[in-house]
């Protein structure tokens, strides 16, 4: 397992090891998609062994003293991780438990995680994975080590890009990511950007048409996930505006304006029909 251009986090994290033998608490932090998970597998194997045997089966998340928490699991889940972590490790001397999104678990959530994280019982890891401090309370933020992983220099992100048979114009669409430019490929965010770059340049007749593709719901896709979709798409689209334009231009302050928006929890459909014929009217006059 080998995570591209997190050399310091890396570092980090064994420099935690040595010292402590991987126990207590550490948080991770970081953007999304530029390899947390994998260097919380990496932290794992060192624990729980570097053998090929062991090290596959924290890979593919079989290892016997391996969790992972997702904020999906909710309170429930971490009361029964908790639990979970104080028995004896069946394998080895540790018991690891990866929380994955820890800024995304409720608070209720968080208060449960209050003790394991302030006195983890012998024996036992915990490695946190979050995108910022910020969105953490501060009484968890302090129980924890901290290690900063950070976007990927282009060159790396390109590397991993053709490592996973994706188009290399992603790269600057990805921003530093290759986890998002995953999610922006398999979601064709970069065509609807790339539309909605073509409208702030040539004449539209019929605006509301063709953001209307965008907007159609998707076969099961929930409306989290497609607020998600759409707001890469105005993310994307004001990536490609600021190659081409300075900050003050309209249409690029029309689509970051959109964007904030959305952030915001504002109504997807009310949001592009208002950007849309924004651009008929300066096209258009």
């Amino acid at each position: 397992m080998n995570v591209l251009g997190q050399d310091a986090a890396r570092a980090a994290l064994e420099a935690h090891h040595r010292q402590s033998d991987g126990a207590g608490s550490v948080l991770i932090l970081g953007p999304d998609g530029v390899g947390r998970f994998r260097l919380a597998l990496e932290a794992a194997q060192r624990i729980l062994g570097t053998d090929s045997a062991s090290a596959s089966r924290v890979e593919t998340l079989q290892h016997v003293d391996l969790g992972v928490l997702d904020p999906s699991e909710g309170i429930d889940g971490v009361r029964a991780a908790a639990e979970r972590l104080s028995r004896r490790p069946a394998e080895g001397t540790r018991q690891v438990l990866i929380l994955r999104d820890l800024d995304r678990m409720s608070e209720a959530a968080h208060n449960a995680l209050l003790k394991t994280l302030e006195e983890p019982p012998a024996g036992a890891a915990l490695i946190a994975i979050a995108e910022a401090a910020h969105h953490l309370p501060e009484t968890v933020v302090s129980r924890c080590r901290i290690v900063r992983a950070h976007a990927l220099s282009s060159a790396d992100t390109a590397i991993v890009l053709a490592d996973l048979g994706l188009p290399a114009e992603l790269v600057a669409d990805a921003e530093g990511s290759p986890g998002r430019a995953v999610y922006l490929h398999e979601n064709e965010v970069p065509e609807a950007a790339q539309l909605l770059v073509a409208m702030t340049q040539r004449p539209v007749s019929d605006p509301l048409g063709e953001v209307e593709g965008m907007l159609r719901r998707r076969s099961d896709e929930k409306a989290a996930d497609q607020r998600r979709r759409l707001g890469e798409t105005l993310r994307v689209a004001a990536v490609r505006l600021r190659a081409q334009l300075p900050e003050s231009e309209p249409p690029l302050r029309s689509v970051v304006a959109a964007l904030g928006s959305i952030t915001a929890n504002a109504n997807p459909s009310v949001t592009f029909s208002d950007l849309a014929l924004s651009f008929w009217r300066r096209t258009s006059a």
